[in-house]
């Protein structure tokens, strides 16, 4: 997440950026040279800078992007020495992960949170995901130095603007989201969302990046090599996009598929956005912002009903959830995600539940994030027969 006067981000830095300049720069600073044989992260790598430079970014905007995606090409050096020098990394197993998927804003987040309370369970924490080398240690999981990194950011970004505590939570030690992994690939919806590159979310929005699956599980490998054992559990709507190629890298998955009205979900999203994107330093349109919005999330519940319905182990390996449920019967809900997968709903596990329910302050967030459609110029009657396949299955749940 960009940051207010990051240390080591020149504020007037002007250099326009490039791809190959990028890759060079990486080398120099890790010493090494190997990015593997997989070289599809160029591909949003490519569209990214493209999309960015296209924005005549401040020059605020363009070191702190020069600074992150230069220590994200680091990672993928250091990803690829670490498997080099230790091959059994390769051959870990990610078993049955959990994963929830669902429209951003349809308590995908609460029910990560209340699921990651099994004992069982074993979540990348956020600040896993966007510093994930060197790899995790089980010892330090809870004090390791990355923590100090990353919070203060978070604080900070939270006094700048004080709103989006009722949006959304920002503890970097809580459970953490896929999409910011997959910003290592350069394909995650986060790109926009962050640093407001309308050209790359145009790609996404047609796009079925290859590889990504491959660098998400290559992650997930990391973190376990010699990090806190247990089943994988797992959260991004941006999985909704393609299904496919998550059963097909792990064909033993288990979905969680939340629901809830997408005209009240791309609203609260836009709202979200916004209010980030001023936190950084950017003047975002709230209409633009609304209209990407919808057109993306549009797109990524048409490929996922498309895939429910052509893929029957995508169909059999998914349950469906309202987030009215999540609201009324937290542990109901829960109870009911675990026996379908055919999981026990330990007696301690609900027991954490339910105080985390009732006295946790992020279960306190619902109904507090005030926004409308209009706002951000989305038309509840367009979206409603743009999605009207997902109504018309789904409606029920919303």
């Amino acid at each position: 997440m960009p940051e207010q006067d990051e240390p080591g981000v020149a504020a007037d830095e002007s250099r326009p950026l490039k791809v190959d300049a990028l890759l060079q720069e990486a080398r120099q600073q890790t010493g090494l040279n190997d990015f593997g044989t997989d070289q599809t992260f160029r591909v949003g790598l490519e569209r990214l800078v493209d999309a960015l430079e296209d924005m005549k970014p401040s020059p605020y905007l363009r070191a702190d992007a020069r600074a992150r995606i230069v220590s994200m090409l680091g990672t993928r050096l250091r990803l690829v020495e670490d498997a080099r020098q230790h091959p059994e990394i390769l051959a870990i197993q990610i078993e049955k992960p959990l994963f929830i998927v669902g429209l951003p804003r349809t308590g995908t987040t609460i029910t990560f949170d209340m699921l990651s309370l099994d004992p069982n369970a074993r979540y990348p924490r956020d600040w896993e995901w966007l510093i994930p080398w060197p790899a995790t240690e089980a010892a330090t999981i809870d004090t390791d130095p990355r923590i100090a990194l990353i919070q203060p950011m978070m604080d900070r970004m939270l006094e700048t603007a004080p709103e989006l505590a009722t949006v959304h939570r920002f503890d970097c030690t809580a459970p953490g989201e896929c999409n910011t992994g997959m910003m290592q690939h350069f394909s995650s919806t986060n790109w926009f969302a962050e640093i407001g590159t309308a050209g790359h979310a145009e790609w996404l929005l047609e796009a079925i990046p290859q590889g990504i699956y491959a660098d998400h599980k290559r992650l997930l490998q990391e973190m376990q090599w010699k990090g806190p054992k247990g089943r994988w559990l797992l959260k991004s709507p941006q999985h909704l996009f393609d299904l496919p190629g998550l059963f097909e890298t792990y064909p033993d998955a288990r979905v969680v598929w939340t629901h809830r009205d997408p005209v009240t979900t791309f609203s609260s999203l836009a709202s979200m956005i916004t209010k980030v994107q001023r936190a950084v330093r950017l003047d975002p349109d709230p209409k633009v912002v609304g209209d990407i919005v919808s057109r993306t999330w549009t797109r990524a519940i048409l490929n996922a009903i498309e895939a429910r319905e052509q893929y029957p182990e995508i169909k059999k390996g998914m349950i469906d959830l309202p987030h009215r449920e999540v609201v009324r019967d937290p542990i109901a809900a829960i109870r009911h995600i675990y026996s379908y997968f055919g999981e026990e709903f330990s007696p301690e596990f609900e027991r954490r539940v339910a105080s985390f329910s009732k006295t946790d302050e992020k279960a306190q967030r619902i109904g507090r994030h005030k926004h409308s459609p209009e706002e951000y110029g989305i038309d509840p009657d367009k979206v409603r027969r743009d999605l009207a396949p997902y109504y018309a299955r789904y409606g029920n749940l919303i």
